[in-house]
C-alpha cells in the first residue's frame, strides 16, 4: 500500500520550511528587529512564532507538558525584539526544530494521518491530517506577513516551489 498522502505532506512541509528559511536569509539584518507597521509585525518575532508552531505541533512538542517553559526566548507574543536572536542565531535554532519535525514526519503514514488527535490538541481538528492542514495554514499566514515585510523593504518575496 502506498503512503502517497504522507509523502505529499512531507514534500509540502519541506518546501514550506525552505521558504521560511530563505525569507530569513533574505531579510535585511538591520530591519530584522524593527517593527513593520506596528509593534506586532517584527520579523524576528513572526519568524520565532513560526518556529514555535513547527516545534510544538509538527515536531510533537505538545507531548512535553513543560514545552512552553523550555522555549529559549519565551512567549513569542510578548517577546521583545532585542531579546530575540539575530538572523544567524535564529537559523541555527530553526534548523534544530526542522530536524526534529522531519524526524516526526518521516514516521507518518497515510493510516496515521486518519488517526484522531489527542484530547489536548483536539481543538485544532479531529484527525492528524486536519492538524497538519491547520499548521500549513498557520505557517502560510505568517510566511505571507514576512514576505510582505520583504516587499516593503524593496526586496522580492520568496516562495520555494521545487
Amino acid at each position: 500500500m502506498s503512503d502517497i498522502m504522507a509523502k505529499d505532506l512531507r514534500e509540502q512541509y519541506r518546501k514550506t520550511f525552505s521558504t521560511v528559511r530563505k525569507i530569513v536569509e533574505t531579510f535585511p539584518e538591520e530591519r530584522w528587529r524593527e517593527p513593520h507597521g506596528d509593534i506586532y509585525y517584527i520579523p524576528c518575532r513572526i519568524a520565532y512564532h513560526i518556529a514555535l508552531v513547527i516545534d510544538r505541533f509538527i515536531a510533537d512538542g505538545y507531548k512535553d507538558r513543560d514545552f512552553q517553559a523550555k522555549v529559549p526566548y519565551g512567549n513569542w507574543a510578548e517577546a521583545k525584539a532585542e531579546a530575540l536572536p539575530d538572523r544567524a542565531e535564529f537559523l541555527a535554532y530553526y534548523d534544530g526544530i526542522i530536524a526534529r519535525a522531519e524526524k516526526v514526519l518521516a514516521d507518518i503514514s497515510d493510516e496515521a494521518l486518519k488517526a484522531p488527535l489527542p484530547q489536548e490538541i483536539s481543538f485544532f481538528a479531529e484527525s492528524l491530517i486536519g492538524l497538519h492542514m491547520c499548521m500549513m495554514r498557520e505557517i502560510s499566514d505568517h510566511t505571507g506577513e514576512l514576505n510582505k515585510m520583504l516587499v516593503d523593504n524593496g526586496l522580492e518575496d520568496v516562495w520555494v516551489y521545487k
